[in-house]
């Protein structure tokens, strides 16, 4: 009678380490592609901050050109079309007003 309720205390205490067990590893294996998808997605946001920090880079050295004596005249009359959306007096505008869809 002891050999019984030795071995159903036995089975009964493996079942509960085999259970506890496959909870952990289970928990373990989602807390891993967790925080695998949370790198991916840090790694994206890296890539296109590093994307912007090079078009601003570029950006400040052809600044730094302008500032340095370059065309000065040229960029003006960029920044007037571009920003402020001026045109030359002969110059003809056309609008499209076409839905986009």
């Amino acid at each position: 009678m002891k050999a019984k309720t030795r071995k159903r205390k036995k089975q009964k205490h493996s079942f509960i380490l085999s259970l506890a067990l496959l909870l952990a590893v289970g928990y373990f294996v989602i807390s891993f592609i967790s925080t695998q998808l949370d790198i991916r997605e840090k790694e994206q946001e890296v890539a296109a901050l590093q994307d912007q920090y090079e078009e601003q880079v570029a950006e400040n050295e052809r600044l730094q050109a302008v500032a340095d004596g370059g065309d000065e005249s040229e960029y003006m009359e960029r920044v007037a079309r571009e920003k402020l959306g001026y045109v030359m007096p002969d110059e003809k505008v056309y609008y499209d007003i076409t839905p986009s869809n």
